[in-house]
């Protein structure tokens, strides 16, 4: 698991990508347990975060704060606190783990080469930017890097995006299937609706976790095998093709 992170209101709020007002309303409900003071200054942990991603989910779901509540008291009661926030700290978890950067709308142009409207569009679209008044949110700066390097070598932007476009929606059917397994498992054997009873949380969490590294393994091996199948195949294509042209003039 991750360290300890520390965050205050402001900070824990844009991390769980709510409000602090959001927050506030939770503490006030029971369903966020208060900070840690230090003078006057509220300090959150993860087990804040993980808890705030949950709760909006499910109020994201349609239910009702006093549904979630009596949810979690319930799922919490003669359960170790700790085991219950590691199952939630490992479905909660983004895979992702890049840090977001954010630049000015000047930037943004600097950065592209130009303002195109359509394209702005389609990186909002993308979930690659976002854009908030005159400021411009990275959320994946380091391919957003590789799109801008390989306009070096004649790739246009729009090229690169509908390249990334094809890959995503290619991931999202894997990652789709790999957390079906999951909950078809899950359902299978111990029935619709189930959550772990005590002793049962560790045991999950960790078959959570395995998943998720076999998962990441997976995908990553396989793509490179694929990688290595086809380059071999189109270089072999273009040789052979370089060949003939050669032969073709002789």
């Amino acid at each position: 698991m991750r360290n300890s992170v520390e965050y205050r209101i402001d900070d824990l709020a844009r991390e769980a990508e709510t409000t602090t007002r959001n927050v506030r309303a939770y503490q006030e409900r029971g369903l966020l347990p208060p900070p840690t003071l230090r003078g006057r200054v509220g300090i959150y942990g993860d087990d804040h975060l993980t808890r705030l991603k949950v709760i909006d989910s499910l109020l994201q779901r349609g239910f009702t704060s006093a549904h979630i509540a009596d949810f979690l008291a319930g799922w919490e009661q003669g359960k170790d606190l700790g085991e219950v926030l590691g199952l939630q700290e490992i479905v909660t978890r983004r895979w992702s783990s890049e840090e977001p950067t954010t630049i000015t709308g000047e930037q943004i142009v600097e950065l592209l080469g130009e303002y195109d409207g359509d394209l702005v569009t389609r990186l909002v679209d993308a979930n690659l930017i976002r854009i908030s008044g005159d400021r411009c949110e990275i959320l994946t700066p380091t391919l957003l890097e590789v799109f801008v390097d390989l306009k070096k070598y004649g790739f246009t932007l729009e090229q690169l995006l509908d390249l990334h476009e094809e890959t995503s929606a290619t991931m999202t059917a894997v990652a789709e299937s790999m957390v079906g397994t999951v909950t078809r498992h899950l359902a299978v054997r111990h029935g619709p609706g189930w959550l772990p009873e005590t002793g049962e949380v560790v045991e999950t969490t960790e078959m959570l976790e395995k998943m998720r590294s076999l998962a990441m393994e997976s995908a990553q091996a396989e793509l490179a095998r694929a990688l290595d199948r086809v380059q071999e195949r189109a270089l072999g294509d273009y040789l052979s093709q370089t060949l003939s042209k050669r032969n073709d003039v002789v």
